[in-house]
Formats: C-alpha cells, structure tokens, sequence
C-alpha cells in the first residue's frame, strides 16, 4: 500500500475517477465528488474527508474498501455512507488523520 493520501492530493485529483474494490477482482469506478478539512487531534496532524459518489444503482454498506487511482495500489479506507447526491447517486465518505508534512 501507497501512504495515506494527503488532503492536497485528493483536492488536486477532486473531480476525478477512482476505483473502489468492492472484491479482489472487481472494482467500480467512483467520482471523488468533495475534500473538507476537519478538526485535527493536535497540531502535528491534518484531519479532512474524501467524499465519493458511487455510480447510479449502487448501494454499499460501511466497509473497509480498497481505493485506487487507476493502475495504482491505493489505499485501505474505512467507508461510511452518507447522504446522496443531489442527482440521486449514493455517496461513501471516509475521514482521515494524518500526520503533517
């Protein structure tokens, strides 16, 4: 695994096509819909979350899912649904700690 992403990596790549793997062999394409920053632990951290938009008919529950850019390894993320979109596609949001670099 890649370290964790940065909130400006993921800021820079908002908008973009990820891939989650909802099995070792299967993978759907996501949309990184939002990056907000959150309320660190202490100074020397960042805190923020990613949300994803799943595409349409797709309904996941909360899971530790592989995330990816394509041909990457990615990351292991704990997955939280959250409210859809406003077009109606559900959403997974993950929020993350991170030490500062």
């Amino acid at each position: 695994m890649y370290p964790m992403p940065t909130q400006e990596m993921l800021t820079q790549h908002a908008g973009q096509t990820f891939q989650l793997w909802i099995t070792p062999e299967q993978a759907l394409d996501i949309e990184l819909i939002d990056v907000v920053a959150g309320v660190p632990m202490t100074p020397q951290f960042q805190c923020f979350s990613a949300v994803f938009a799943l595409p349409s008919g797709y309904d996941l529950p909360q899971a530790v899912f592989r995330v990816s850019r394509q041909d990457e390894e990615g990351w292991l993320l704990l997955m939280t649904p959250g409210l859809p979109c406003r077009d109606g596609r559900k959403v997974l949001h993950t929020s993350l700690h991170t030490d500062k670099l």
